[in-house]
């Protein structure tokens, strides 16, 4: 009896360890719920903030190739990409003004598309008149072929409701020629998100048709952000200033490589010639190709 009254004090004391240690060990280890929870947080914010490291990164390295090409030859420009799969804007410019451009010849992917949004509104098929037109003025840059069809669409004012029903605020058709519709590098990505992407402007076999015939153009038209890739669906245009021998020069279109693709803008005038206005706009398409393709 004795020694049993010497050890119960033991044997509290262990039993009282015992249970501390449980609660302890339930109450300070993480559950494997909690455990997922906090793996899958971090995870979230180290993919959050790697598309904005990669968005630094690339328009830091669009900056300094601009910035070498502007001290060469000086220009106003303006270069915006669209990565379809992120959903993200990478931009140069080197103009401190938000400046509105000229877009000469890629006005006419505005005039195809507002064609086949206009025949599916009436239900029609193009004629083969029309789909001749379509071809010269996509693949050859034929102007006198754009002016026929927009005439037929009823001129500048058919063209401007066009970028009107797809809040293009910034971007208006000049009332004497379509070459001089001036419009900004955001409003044109808008407009080739209505080609590239689902749209309620055009079904797919609009949007096919449009961008079989930029898969097609001439090759001596293969400049601009046709650099991009092997795989470029585009059109390029150019126009001389009425007063100077200064040149616009404009390129928008998609550029892909493999499963991944981005559609591309640039926007420039005060160009000595097109070649050099095209150079800074090859440029910045490769730079934009390492890093989105």
């Amino acid at each position: 009896m004795k020694t049993f009254i010497k050890i119960f004090p033991l044997l509290l004391g262990a039993i009282f360890f015992l249970v501390l240690g449980f609660w302890l060990g339930e109450h300070t280890t993480t559950k494997p719920e909690e455990k997922a929870v906090t793996e899958n947080t971090t995870e979230k914010q180290a993919t959050a903030e790697k598309p904005e490291e990669d968005k630094n990164e690339l328009e830091n390295e669009l900056q300094k190739k601009g910035d070498e090409w502007a001290e060469i030859y000086p220009n106003s420009l303006e270069f915006r990409v669209y990565d379809l799969e992120n959903e993200e804007s990478y931009t140069y410019t080197n103009n401190e003004k938000e400046e509105k451009y000229v877009t000469a010849s890629i006005a006419k992917v505005d005039i195809a598309m507002l064609l086949l949004h206009e025949k599916e509104e009436k239900q029609e098929d193009l004629t083969e008149e029309e789909t001749d037109l379509l071809s010269s003025m996509i693949m050859h840059s034929d102007n006198e072929a754009a002016t026929t069809i927009l005439d037929s669409l009823g001129g500048y004012s058919s063209l401007q409701q066009l970028f009107d029903d797809l809040e293009m605020n910034d971007t208006k058709a000049d009332e004497e020629t379509w070459g001089k519709t001036t419009t900004t590098t955001k409003d044109q990505i808008k407009l080739l998100q209505e080609l590239y992407t689902p749209s309620q402007y055009l079904n797919e076999d609009s949007q096919k048709q449009i961008i079989d015939l930029m898969d097609q153009i001439d090759p001596d038209q293969s400049w601009g952000i046709y650099a991009g890739s092997s795989d470029v669906t585009f059109k390029n245009g150019w126009l001389p200033n009425d007063i100077n021998d200064e040149w616009t020069v404009t390129s928008i279109g998609k550029v892909t490589r493999g499963d991944n693709s981005y559609l591309a803008v640039a926007l420039s005038d005060q160009n000595p010639t097109i070649e050099e206005g095209s150079q800074v706009i090859e440029d910045l398409t490769r730079i934009s190709s390492d890093y989105l393709l």
